[in-house]
């Protein structure tokens, strides 16, 4: 049977505050925004004297840094420097019974994720209090235990970094050969007729309003399932009841195009490639492409930075959520080669798309091996 203890007894919850005009210039800032869900820590820079208006916590690369607003989120944080951070993230100093990383492993594990938020208070903005964290059972073997159980999480978190990344330089390969085969579409260098998204397009709808559930008879596409990077993510599906109009339906080969979201979200695109009959819901517009145009072009297009950039700039903000509208998607301009050339794209993404899937296959295998060595580690059950 491992031993468990509270935090408190094994870790100083550090709430060591410094002024505004006490930070030294080239300080290094963490805020919540610079913590991905799952601790990675993403564009940290560095503050003046008197740059930041309110008091911050200190921290050294000895703390886990723990954000307690949305604990659901888990940001928790293994910084590699000294530095300041936001109110919101709580440092924690392991002491001399207690491993950093075995500690930020245990903090991370979804067990421990889901206890740490349903002991947040508040319904909007739902914290962990610092008295709450310092309560928080751990187990604790002993130390070279810890330290083992650790190296073994870390092996196999560095396998599921790899291929991310992998999956990460293949979206970036798209958006490379899209530039090397078309040339860059804001300054168009091979001379393609330009044209608005409209030209191209044999229709572009809005999807139904039709409030959706989670069980039903027609699976509907919602904002939340397309990623970003111009991917379909089918991991949290809702449903409509009965039969859906045929004009809310997408079919293979439909641009679907996130036309209300936060203003770094809004104009998602992706490609759906079917073959089974999905609906689509009001915050997305299916753009339903003509002859002179294949569906992965366009989608690809939408997806580059440069697209990206002119959709930031046609956004209006209604109640704090940007919009473009179905009307405004379609004047946007772009260069149109030759159909055949645009087949010629789609086939080298088609090789892509492959090694994507054997990428993600092979995460989805790592995801499972890591979860089953979490639940294991923390219960002495890792021989």
């Amino acid at each position: 049977m491992v031993e468990t203890v509270s935090l408190r007894e094994v870790a100083r919850i550090d709430r060591k505050s410094i002024a505004p005009e006490k930070i030294a210039t080239g300080s290094n800032y963490v805020g919540l925004e610079n913590i991905e869900s799952g601790g990675r820590l993403i564009n940290v820079g560095t503050v003046a004297n008197g740059e930041l208006a309110s008091s911050k916590f200190v921290f050294t690369r000895e703390h886990v840094l723990y954000g307690k607003l949305r604990p659901y989120l888990a940001k928790i944080a293994l910084p590699e420097f000294d530095g300041i951070c936001s109110t919101d993230i709580v440092p924690v100093l392991p002491g001399s019974k207690l491993d950093r990383r075995f500690l930020v492993h245990f903090l991370r594990q979804p067990d421990t994720v889901q206890l740490a938020n349903s002991m947040a208070t508040g319904a909007n903005l739902p914290r962990l209090s610092p008295a709450a964290l310092g309560e928080m059972v751990v187990p604790l073997p002993p130390l070279k235990e810890q330290r083992r159980i650790a190296a073994i999480l870390d092996r196999v978190d560095e396998l599921r970094t790899k291929r991310r990344q992998a999956l990460a330089g293949l979206d970036a390969l798209t958006k490379s050969i899209f530039h090397s085969m078309f040339g860059d579409p804001i300054i168009n260098p091979m001379g393609w007729p330009m044209v608005r998204v409209g030209e191209a397009l044999e229709s572009a709808k809005y999807g139904s309003s039709e409030k959706a559930a989670l069980a039903g008879d027609t699976p509907v596409l919602r904002m939340n399932n397309l990623t970003y990077g111009g991917q379909l993510d089918l991991s949290q599906m809702k449903y409509l009841p009965g039969d859906v109009d045929e004009k809310y339906l997408v079919r293979s080969g439909d641009v679907l195009f996130n036309r209300t979201n936060s203003a770094e979200l809004v104009g998602k695109t992706a490609v759906y490639t079917g073959p089974e009959p999905m609906a689509y819901a009001g915050y997305l517009v299916r753009l339903r492409t003509n002859a002179s145009c294949r569906p992965n072009f366009l989608g690809t297009f939408m997806n580059l930075p440069s697209t990206k950039k002119t959709l930031r700039n046609m956004c209006k903000s209604i109640v704090g959520m940007a919009n473009i509208n179905a009307q405004e998607v379609q004047e946007i301009k772009m260069p149109l080669p030759p159909v055949e050339r645009q087949k010629d794209f789609e086939a080298r993404l088609v090789a892509i798309s492959q090694l994507k899937d054997r990428h993600r296959m092979q995460l989805a295998e790592l995801e499972a091996l890591f979860a089953s060595l979490q639940h294991r580690a923390f219960r002495g059950e890792l021989s």
